[in-house]
């Protein structure tokens, strides 16, 4: 099984950006791979309670509860978090800081930043 890393980094806000990654993430796990997607910078906001219409912005959270319901691993940068002031995610996520998600990127076959 290949480690995949998806690495989220851009906010939600009127874009597509991020539910596409997180799409793209749902299809990976189709090919036997192990993916692991991170929200990092910006894309904390992901992870928030909000209503897409309002900030024009596709529905995800379906995305990252399927991707929970796979067990794929979903990592919020701790220091990103704390940065923007964020105490708890919506959804079930770990929070790591940045050196162990560098040391996961490390182990990672394939990593796709977004």
């Amino acid at each position: 099984m290949k480690k995949v890393t998806v690495v989220l980094q851009k906010s939600p806000f009127n874009t597509l950006r991020n539910s596409e990654a997180l799409r793209m993430s749902l299809g990976l796990t189709l090919a036997n791979n192990a993916v692991s997607v991170v929200f990092t910078q910006d894309a904390v906001y992901s992870l928030l309670p909000s209503l897409p219409e309002n900030i024009k912005s596709p529905i995800f959270g379906r995305h990252i509860e399927m991707l929970n319901t796979l067990k794929c691993k979903l990592i919020a940068e701790k220091e990103s978090m704390e940065e923007r002031g964020i105490k708890e995610a919506k959804f079930s996520v770990e929070v790591k800081s940045r050196d162990e998600i560098f040391k996961l990127l490390k182990e990672s076959k394939a990593v796709i930043t977004y």
